[in-house]
């Protein structure tokens, strides 16, 4: 048999497959063909060559993951990716990049790299596949898409994006439900973000990360921000240099605690009461800001105490008509009369009650008052573990020695079964000292690792016009639990390894997967989500696109273009490529741009976003693809002159549509699984919790050769833990519950709680010894979800197990 040649030496790929015939497990990827040994892509260029070595700049944004959104400077020599830098940007805080971005080097040659299309020929999920052509995979998609669209209607197909997609089009194509409420990032966020009405609805912080320097007093909770987002470390050591305190509270002794002024261990998952107990010091104390809650919050509305409803001046109309339309009432303090909160010259009156037309009413505030009563500082020290001197200090530091910052990330009290309740509590607790929309820099409170790439400097580019045909379908099912018949779902196109993320109990979502009549997955690299297609389509990378222009963001800033650095490798395409291509066959082709720059030129020149105004890809092009947004501030601040998009215009800390749940002021509510007194606890001992790592995001670059020589899957426990079973660290263990198991190595370290077992998400089960991290997880629906604003949240952290020597 004829053997083709690679350019970089040995078999190409294609030649391999060819020799091999069907082979399984692997298949599609680099590997066989040594494509990231010495002797290959990463072999030193021709430095003693006769002739010059061929060398080139290309510019390119790095994936979105990591919230970074970092542009980078790429060498390539001889035609290989050589030296990724950070771009030049016209904001130098902006010139960025961290041992991600540089490891690209070695990760756009993974030996994992997808390289063919790819066809199931064995169970779904057990890897098994053929080579086959691009158009043989399109074509079987789209009879398959139109298989769907006639015997179950087009909301039976689903498409899971992830954030480093660059699909514009595709979800709207398809005709399905687009991105199911995944239930990642956002429980914190369910309770913090409808107080403020925030865009995100994910808790992004009312102002910038770079603020911080102006702050005095910074509560950091859960939130190990010097790992899950490295390039905005400058400004947490600026704030410190400035002279502010940051206090950091978490369960187990992180990289962010070690750094900060102040580390205080509490228990994971009491989150909640953290912030419960706070309050009531506040209030017990009088160190709220009164003049502020009267003007600026709906703590002054009137609240019927037999249902728990807002009155308005009509109050048989929806919740939803309510506002400027219906406006809430309040007690005016000048006539003694009820009256319009809006209504010019009322003084509302904060700590009130009276009767109505025999109907008793008491403001939000007194509600509030009433509700804490059984949340006290004894309790709340009892809850968390803090001694209730140290939290009486830190409440006396956050309320009267600031400005002050409420920090909260995406790990820690985040996924919890209670999570909306800390995030609804957090926002009352800094609304109360009247952190948002002040002129005073330094107040500020929410998710920073969020805010810094998606709020904050943030253009809305035109979006491509489609034909009206072309439109999302209404999931039947909102919660993102739709593993059942319920969800109606029969065809998954999924992006990026998002399968292996869209729920706890990865067994139950492995058996639901196999009742799936076809599963798509659209991926750069062989995440765990490949092995469930029947249809792999290998996509570029983002330093990879067969035309000079690729796609636009407006972000950090500025505006950024992806632009081509390298060919695409092997038989890769890009994400635009395959929408095109799509769009063809489901009878949509001549509505799509012809290139990609035509897109680009689009989505700049039909904005009618102020901050994007006079913006062209020419410009962009000639300045290495960085453009400073029009009119940025220095550090921005949301909510300028109390302005919010709520329903009253004012900070909405009272919740209506949860009065049901007996959740519209904030009521503890202990981890569903996690919580002290479980009696699960005596089969399962151990709170296991994941954590983020400078090294991933997510399970993005698990397979990156040069991280993992850092790094591989251990579960690190308490010395003391290790101890009573018998464990020493560098043992091979099986950590289990009802749910299922996996196998790693355990590592003692102090920096664990006792009690707890700390695990880094995401990590592929290949590179474990058995099984994977989700066999354990928490999947428990909390009810409350279909009521939350991005549906409810997996209790991933929620979750209890054992480990024995395996």
């Amino acid at each position: 048999m004829t053997e083709e040649k690679s350019l970089h030496g040995g078999l190409t790929r294609r030649g391999f497959l060819k020799t091999a015939g069907v082979a399984t497990g692997a298949l599609g990827l680099a590997g066989a063909a040594g494509m990231a040994t010495a002797e290959s892509w990463l072999a030193p260029s021709r430095a003693n060559a006769a002739e010059p070595v061929e060398e080139k700049t290309g510019y390119t944004f790095h994936y979105r993951h990591c919230q970074c959104n970092c542009h980078l400077k790429c060498t390539v020599r001889d035609g290989r990716l050589a030296l990724i830098e950070p771009n030049d940007w016209p904001d130098k805080r902006n010139e960025t990049v961290c041992l991600k971005g540089i490891s690209e080097i070695q990760h756009t040659y993974s030996v994992d790299r997808l390289q063919v299309p790819l066809k199931r020929v064995g169970e779904r999920g057990s890897g098994e596949f053929v080579e086959i052509t691009w158009d043989e995979a399109l074509d079987t998609i789209a009879e398959k898409v139109k298989e769907t669209w006639d015997t179950h209607g087009s909301q039976a197909i689903a498409f899971q994006t992830a954030v480093d997609s660059l699909t514009t089009s595709l979800p709207k194509l398809l005709r399905g439900q687009e991105k199911p409420r995944r239930g990642i990032d956002i429980g914190l966020g369910n309770g913090f973000s409808p107080a403020l009405a925030e865009s995100g609805q994910q808790g992004a912080s009312s102002n910038e990360v770079t603020d911080w320097k102006n702050a005095k007093t910074i509560l950091n909770v859960g939130c190990n921000m010097l790992e899950t987002c490295m390039v905005t470390a400058k400004y947490f050591f600026e704030a410190k240099e400035a002279g502010a305190e940051i206090i950091t509270l978490d369960p187990n002794f992180c990289v962010t605690a070690a750094k900060s002024s102040r580390w205080i261990p509490m228990v994971a998952g009491t989150d909640p009461a953290l912030y419960l107990g706070m309050i009531s010091i506040i209030l017990d104390n009088e160190w709220y800001n009164a003049p502020y809650l009267k003007e600026n919050t709906s703590m002054p509305f009137l609240v019927n105490r037999a249902d728990g409803s807002l009155l308005r001046r009509d109050p048989a109309a929806s919740i939803e008509q309510a506002g400027s339309e219906n406006p809430f009432l309040v007690w005016d303090e000048n006539t003694n009369s009820v009256a319009e909160y809006n209504a010019e010259g009322v003084v509302p009156a904060l700590d009130f009650e009276t009767t109505i037309d025999d109907e008793a009413y008491a403001t939000v505030f007194k509600l509030l008052k009433e509700n804490q009563k059984q949340y006290t500082a004894s309790w709340a020290a009892e809850t968390t573990n803090i001694d209730e001197e140290v939290l009486f200090e830190i409440t006396d530091k956050y309320a009267n020695h600031g400005p002050s910052i409420l920090s909260f990330g995406f790990g820690g009290g985040e996924k919890f079964y209670n999570a909306d309740v800390a995030g609804h509590a957090a926002v009352l607790l800094a609304t109360l000292v009247g952190s948002f929309g002040t002129d005073i820099p330094g107040w500020g409170a929410g998710a920073y690792v969020n805010a810094y790439q998606k709020i904050f400097g943030a253009g809305k580019l035109a979006s491509w016009p489609l034909p009206e045909e072309c439109t999302i379908a209404k999931a039947a099912k909102d919660s993102v639990d739709y593993r059942d018949e319920e969800s109606g779902i029969k065809f998954m196109w999924v992006q990026n390894g998002a399968f292996q993320q869209i729920a706890g109990n990865q067994n139950r979502t492995d058996e639901w997967a196999k009742t799936l009549d076809f599963v798509v997955v659209q991926d750069i690299w062989h995440t765990p989500s490949v092995d469930w297609a029947d249809i792999v389509l290998p996509v570029c990378s983002h330093f990879e696109l067969d035309e000079e222009v690729g796609f636009v963001r407006a972000l950090r800033g500025h505006v950024l273009l992806q632009q081509k650095v390298l060919e695409p490798l092997f038989e890769s395409k890009t994400d635009f490529w395959i929408e095109c291509e799509m769009a063809k066959r489901l009878g949509f082709g001549d509505v799509m741009p012809e290139s990609q720059e035509e897109l680009a030129r689009y989505q700049l020149d039909k904005s009618t976003d102020k901050a994007l105004a006079g913006i062209t890809l020419d410009e962009l092009i000639a300045n290495n693809g960085v453009v400073a947004l029009k009119n940025q501030p220095e550090i921005a601040r949301s909510y300028s002159n109390q302005t919010y998009k709520t329903t009253s215009g004012k900070i909405d800390v009272y919740y209506e549509n949860l009065v049901s749940y007996d959740q519209a002021l904030p009521r503890y509510e202990a981890p569903n699984e996690a919580y002290a007194d479980n009696p699960l606890r005596e089969t399962y001992p151990l709170h296991m919790t994941q954590r983020r790592s400078k090294y991933f995001i997510h399970q993005n670059f698990m397979d990156a050769t040069w991280m993992r020589q850092y790094y591989k899957p251990t579960i690190e426990m308490n010395p003391a833990d290790l101890a009573t079973r018998g464990l020493s660290s560098g043992d091979m263990v099986e950590a289990f519950n009802d749910r299922g198991s996996f196998s790693c190595e355990c590592v003692a370290t102090e920096a664990v709680r006792p009690g707890m077992a700390v695990i880094v998400e995401g990590i592929w089960g290949k590179y474990m010894n058995f099984g994977n991290l989700q066999n354990v997880t928490n999947d428990a629906v909390n009810p409350r979800g279909k009521a939350l604003v991005k549906g409810r949240v997996i209790p991933f952290n929620d979750t209890l197990i054992e480990v024995k020597k395996a």
